[in-house]
């Protein structure tokens, strides 16, 4: 009977065939990743140290677009509860299928985030979207140290007030 620690053998296995070379990579995109929230932080006018807070960084990134702390769950839960069925599931069609479904709604949530963080510095362009959805790390390292890139504010629910007060002037009218 195959465990649970078994199909995490498979996994480090596979990572264990690349050798030491595999943290070379790895490392260069954590220190791009730190580097990117750092100077994004800073120019938003938030600490930068919070990105090497575990948790914090989420919150601190939600902060930035408006979002409020609460969303945080649909950042961090997702991938531990996505790999805990891929381990615990032992029917594989039925175990990718929720897998799926649960990394499809995390991405598109994950993909309007940035999204807003784009519109957060006045990119409204479609261009922007799709550069900030596939190459996002860097996205954020050019929001952060570009200075041509200024904040302009958190964008998250300003269209719900916009419209809610155009439908409350027409009523008063």
């Amino acid at each position: 009977m195959e465990t649970v620690l078994d199909r995490l053998s498979v996994i480090f296995d596979f990572f264990n065939s690349f050798g030491p070379a595999i943290l070379i990579p790895l490392g260069a995109f954590a220190v791009v990743g730190i580097l990117a929230q750092w100077s994004l932080y800073d120019k938003c006018g938030l600490p930068g140290i919070d990105c090497i807070i575990p948790v914090k960084n989420v919150m601190t990134f939600l902060k930035i677009v408006g979002r409020p702390a609460s969303h945080s769950w649909w950042v961090i839960l997702p991938p531990p509860v996505i790999l805990g069925i891929l381990l615990v599931v032992d029917n594989t069609l039925i175990a990718y299928g929720i897998a799926g479904v649960i990394g499809a709604v995390w991405a598109v949530f994950m993909a309007k985030v940035y999204i807003e963080l784009c519109q957060s510095f006045g990119h409204y362009k479609l261009m922007d979207y799709v550069l900030v959805t596939i190459f996002n790390g860097f996205y954020v390292l050019h929001l952060g140290l570009s200075y041509s890139e200024n904040y302009k504010g958190p964008v998250y629910g300003k269209k719900n007030e916009k419209e809610g007060a155009d439908k409350l002037e027409g009523q008063m009218a």
